[in-house]
C-alpha cells in the first residue's frame, strides 16, 4: 500500500517537473520568435492557467513563418504581367510590398449568391478543353459535388489535365475516406491534400491551412473568391441550407497570377513540376484594373494585412466589411477607430449566429468596442454569411478568401484581389446594402456576465 502511494507521489511529481519544463520552453520559444504582444500574452494566460491543455496547443498551433518545414515551401513570388501600374495610393503602396503592379484588361462578373456561381461553375467546367485546376479548403459529399467529380471524371478521360488540390484539415473526412475521389484518379486526373494528415501525420499543423479558393479553367478563366466546393456556397437552387457568398467570374491578365500560384502550391505538395503550354489570353474590351494579393507564410512580407491597415489611414468616405469572422489585430482596431474619428463610414456586416460560436463570442468584444465609437454594426440574420469583401471609398474593393481575423493575416494560405473599377464597387456597395437592410443594426446590450465571457474569449482570439 505504501508503495503503491508512494509511487503515485513520485509520478505525480514527476509529471509536474515535466509539465513546468515544457512550460518553460514553450515561454521561451514564444519570446524568441516574432510575435505580436497580445498573441503572448493569450498563449501565456492559456499555457500558465491550463498547461497540460496549453502545451499541447501550442504545439500544434504555433509557429508560421520561422517553422523550419515551411522553408521548403518555395516563397509565391508572382512575375508582373503589366509594364506599367495605376497611380492610386495603395497600389503604389502594394508594389513596396513586392506585389506585382495590376493588371489591367480584365473582364469581371460579379457572383452574388450560390445560384450564380453554380451556373457559372457547372457551365466553365463542362466548357474546359485543355485543364482544370481547383485550390479549395472544404470539398463536400453531396450532390453539387458529385456533380462536379462527374464533370472532372469526363474531362479527364477526354485528355484534360485536371488537378484537384484540398485543405487536409479543411476537409479531414474525406481525405480518410475518399472515395467519391476514386473514379477521378482512375480516370487520369490527379487530386492531393495540402498538408496531409495522412501522408504526413508528424508535419501536419492544425495552423498553417491553405485557404485559398480558385477555380482555373484551361488558364484563361478562373472563378475565384471566398466560396469552397459543396453545397453551402454552389447550389442550383436557394434553400435554407445555402449560405450568402461571394465569388467573381475572371477573364483576362489576372488570371496569369491565380496560376502562378496554383502551380507554387501544387509543386510544394506534390513534388511534381507543372508543365504549361503557352497561354493565350481572350481578348477583352474592359479596362479592369486588379492587383492580385497572395497571403501566407510562403509569402515574405505581410502584404496583405498591411494594405488593410493602409486602407484605414487614406480613406476619406467609407471602409465596409463583410466577413464572417470578425477578430482584427490591434493596429487595425486602433486604424478603424482612428478612421471614425476623422469622419470615415465604417460599417461592419457579420453573421447574427455564424458555424463557428467561439469565434462569435470572440468577435463581440471587438464590435462592441467599435460600436461604442459609432461604427455601424450589422447583423445579417437571413442565413449564414460566409462572404469577405472590403469596400473603401469609390476606389477599390478587395475580394478573396481572407477573413477579418488574425488567422487568415498571418496564418493561413489566402489569396486576395483589390478591384480598382468604379463600376465594380458601385455593384458591390449595393450588394452590402442589401445584406444591411436584412440585418440587426447594433449588438444589444449585454449583463455583465456575458461582457466578461466576451472579454475573455477576445483577449484569447489569437489562439482560437
Amino acid at each position: 500500500m505504501e508503495k503503491t502511494l508512494l509511487g503515485s507521489l513520485l509520478q505525480a511529481e514527476l509529471i509536474s517537473i515535466l509539465t513546468l519544463l515544457l512550460t518553460i520552453a514553450a515561454l521561451a520559444h514564444m519570446l524568441s520568435t516574432r510575435r505580436k504582444p497580445n498573441s503572448i500574452i493569450a498563449w501565456i494566460l492559456v499555457i500558465v492557467t491550463m498547461p497540460h491543455l496549453g502545451i499541447p496547443l501550442y504545439i500544434l498551433f504555433s509557429g508560421r513563418k520561422i517553422e523550419k518545414f515551411i522553408s521548403r515551401k518555395e516563397q509565391v513570388a508572382l512575375k508582373s504581367y503589366a509594364p506599367s501600374h495605376l497611380g492610386s495610393e495603395m497600389s503604389r503602396f502594394l508594389l513596396s510590398q513586392d506585389i506585382p503592379p495590376p493588371t489591367v484588361h480584365n473582364d469581371v462578373t460579379i457572383c452574388h449568391d450560390a445560384v450564380e456561381a453554380y451556373h457559372h461553375l457547372i457551365t466553365l467546367l463542362q466548357e474546359a478543353e485543355r485543364s482544370i485546376y481547383i485550390t479549395t479548403f472544404v470539398f463536400g459529399n453531396d450532390e453539387v459535388t458529385r456533380e462536379v467529380i462527374d464533370i472532372l471524371v469526363q474531362k479527364a478521360r477526354a485528355g484534360v489535365d485536371v488537378k484537384l488540390l484540398i485543405d487536409s484539415l479543411g476537409s479531414i473526412r474525406l481525405e480518410l475516406y475518399p472515395a467519391i475521389l476514386r473514379p477521378l484518379k482512375e480516370a487520369g486526373g490527379s487530386y492531393r491534400f495540402f498538408h496531409s494528415f495522412v501522408e504526413h501525420p508528424l508535419h501536419f499543423r492544425i495552423n498553417l491551412r491553405n485557404h485559398r479558393k480558385s477555380i482555373i479553367i484551361d488558364g484563361h478563366t478562373v472563378i475565384a473568391g471566398g466560396m469552397n466546393i459543396a453545397r453551402e456556397y454552389f447550389a442550383p437552387r436557394l434553400d435554407g441550407n445555402v449560405w450568402s457568398d461571394l465569388s467573381f467570374l475572371l477573364r483576362g491578365e489576372a488570371t496569369r497570377h491565380y496560376l502562378d500560384i496554383f502551380i507554387f502550391d501544387w509543386e510544394y505538395t506534390t513534388g511534381e513540376n507543372v508543365h504549361m503550354h503557352p497561354i493565350e489570353l481572350p481578348r477583352t474590351a474592359s479596362e479592369t484594373y486588379i492587383q492580385v494579393v497572395p497571403s501566407g507564410p510562403d509569402v515574405e512580407k505581410d502584404a496583405y494585412f498591411e494594405a488593410m491597415v493602409y486602407a484605414a489611414f487614406i480613406a476619406q468616405e467609407r471602409i465596409w466589411i463583410v466577413t464572417p469572422y470578425f477578430a482584427p489585430e490591434p493596429t487595425l482596431l486602433d486604424g478603424l477607430r482612428i478612421a471614425r474619428h476623422r469622419g470615415v463610414d465604417i460599417r461592419i456586416i457579420v453573421p447574427a449566429i455564424s458555424n463557428h460560436r467561439l469565434a462569435d463570442l470572440a468577435r463581440n468584444g471587438f464590435l462592441r468596442e467599435l460600436q461604442e465609437e459609432g461604427i455601424g454594426i450589422y447583423l445579417y440574420r437571413t442565413r449564414m454569411l460566409h462572404a469577405k469583401a472590403v469596400l473603401v471609398d469609390e476606389r477599390f474593393v478587395v475580394m478573396g478568401s481572407a477573413n477579418y481575423d488574425a488567422r487568415s493575416f498571418f496564418y493561413n494560405y489566402e489569396t486576395m484581389a483589390f478591384f480598382y473599377h468604379r463600376k465594380l464597387v458601385a455593384d458591390m456597395a449595393g450588394w452590402m446594402e442589401a445584406h444591411m437592410r436584412e440585418s440587426t443594426r447594433g449588438l444589444a446590450p449585454a449583463g455583465r456576465t456575458r461582457i466578461i465571457f466576451e472579454n475573455i474569449f477576445k483577449m484569447l482570439s489569437p489562439v482560437i
